[in-house]
């Protein structure tokens, strides 16, 4: 089974997304704990939890993990806070070559969510929330000839999955997971 999670993704390497994701996420810094790779998301899951604040960490406190997906460079977190401040995700993709594409998983809310940057330009945002469903933006490919009028969890991860991604069902087997400490400045 898989955990809740926002992942996004940039066709770049992990090294030059963690650079520009610090530089653009004004509301983390780096904790003084050094950060650490493992081979299984599991393992990953095991260093992280007790790490975050939402999940029974010293208050202030969060992580992030990273990893590779062929040519995408992959950060995520478990506390789905990565897509909270369009801000840091317009900054973000002004760093970065080509598109930046955000999802959200989170199987206990009845919540959905993807998100596509260029340039540092949201070009096309899809939220459902609380029963509410917003469209901002021109539709990707991966809309075309489907109505967005039933947009769920299942189509925002349809999308995703729709650069190559991998799916949200399970938890990701391609490490190494590069895990980040971080503490919350906000």
């Amino acid at each position: 089974m898989s955990h809740a999670r926002c992942n996004l993704a940039a066709r770049t390497t992990p090294a030059k997304l963690k650079e520009a994701a610090f530089a653009a996420m004004k509301h983390v810094s780096a904790s003084s704990q050094p950060s650490q790779s493992f081979e299984t998301f599991d393992a990953a899951l095991d260093f992280l939890q007790p790490l975050i604040e939402d999940l029974g960490g010293k208050v202030g406190s969060d992580a992030w993990y990273m990893h590779q997906v062929k040519d995408w460079a992959v950060l995520g977190d478990l506390t789905v806070l990565l897509h909270r401040s369009p801000e840091a995700l317009a900054a973000l993709s002004a760093q970065l070559p080509g598109e930046l594409v955000v999802c959200v998983f989170d199987p206990n809310f009845d919540f959905a969510y993807f998100a596509s940057y260029i340039g540092g330009q949201m070009k096309r945002q899809l939220t459902l929330e609380d029963g509410e469903y917003e469209a901002r933006g021109l539709p990707v490919a991966a809309e075309r000839g489907r109505p967005m009028v039933d947009f769920s969890a299942e189509e925002s991860e349809r999308i995703w999955m729709s650069y190559g991604l991998p799916t949200f069902e399970y938890n990701p087997e391609d490490g190494p997971f590069e895990c980040i400490a971080l503490d919350r400045i906000d």
